[in-house]
């Protein structure tokens, strides 16, 4: 199955698939790339699913793609993931996904985040997993009882999104979770400036036009960027105005504003490259949910191993 087969982005040129949302476009269709190299596809008897408490459970017996399964899963998320719970949830799948390291082959959406909660980059994540775990229970003896936490944590992730505002988008399932947690000092410190964050993504497989993409799910989630609980623009256009460093405040309205987002928010619009996608997401937001929709995809997909006969969808990048 191709990327475009699993995306329904909801941009200005696919409005049909707003009724649609299997149909894909020429446009999208012609913006598929040639999938990475994956790793060969482990057997799913050689595999152990944990939980918190590390109890094992079989692979996905459904089919991944079946209705039963997605009507369980949407069911299980809207009962267990309140909108207010929606911002860390959606941080919890960038933890899950973002240790994915190209030159080392490992790390991404693998479950390991519950082996990694005791580290500094992890402090909050509890709030997150909570939602999803209970979801996890909520599960059993529906057709998804059995999708692994990792798929669940991808697809928690996406379901925060459409939950907040945002774009509809249809995450594959089929990934294995990981025994035990993943490589230590993967995730990008927030004091990262931004030639320094380009850095980090591009080790990670990602292109400039991608991490603006993904930094804008810092619009959620009370850091200052318009309405805490609405995925919108309204980070690039925060951003744009730079009001931490606006000439015209007053000392004490630029001290406040110093408040808002990360240091690595901030630094950004001071890279030509990075300024170029702000301003363009500023503009357009239907431009930005189309890519910020592919590039969740593309996380959570990088570095991940998919179970025995499952459809290993294809990745599309950004340059």
């Amino acid at each position: 199955m191709s990327l475009a087969s699993v995306i329904h982005k909801g941009g200005a040129h696919c409005r049909a698939r707003r009724s649609q949302p299997r149909a894909v476009c020429t446009r999208c269709s012609a913006s598929l790339q040639e999938a990475l190299s994956r790793r060969q596809l482990l057997s799913a008897a050689a595999v152990t699913v944990y939980t918190l408490s590390r109890t094992p459970r079989p692979v996905i017996a459904a089919p991944e793609q079946s209705t039963e399964v997605r009507e369980a899963l949407a069911a299980a998320l809207t009962a267990c993931v309140p909108a207010g719970k929606a911002p860390a949830v959606l941080r919890l799948a960038f933890h899950d996904a973002g240790t994915f390291n190209v030159a080392a082959g490992d790390g991404g959406p693998n479950g390991s985040v519950v082996f990694e909660l005791d580290r500094p980059e992890s402090f909050g994540l509890k709030r997150g997993l909570k939602p999803v775990l209970d979801a996890r229970t909520q599960l059993t003896g529906t057709a998804a009882e059995n999708v692994s936490l990792a798929d669940l944590i991808q697809v928690a992730g996406a379901h925060a999104v459409r939950l907040t505002g945002g774009p509809l988008i249809t995450v594959p399932l089929g990934r294995l979770d990981a025994p035990a947690s993943d490589p230590e000092g993967r995730m990008p410190a927030e004091t990262l400036t931004a030639p320094e964050l380009v850095a980090h993504f591009a080790a990670a497989g990602y292109s400039v036009r991608e991490l603006v993409a993904l930094a804008g799910a810092h619009t959620i989630g009370g850091k200052g960027f318009g309405a805490p609980l609405t995925f919108d623009n309204a980070y690039y256009k925060t951003l744009l105005a730079r009001p931490w460093s606006d000439p015209t405040a007053s000392a004490d309205a630029r001290a406040m504003a110093s408040h808002i987002g990360l240091p690595s928010d901030q630094g950004l619009p001071d890279d030509a490259a990075c300024l170029t996608w702000i301003q363009r997401y500023a503009a357009d937001q239907d431009a930005w949910f189309d890519d910020f929709s592919a590039a969740y995809l593309k996380m959570g997909i990088m570095g991940a191993s998919w179970r025995k006969g499952a459809t290993v969808p294809g990745i599309m990048s950004l340059s």
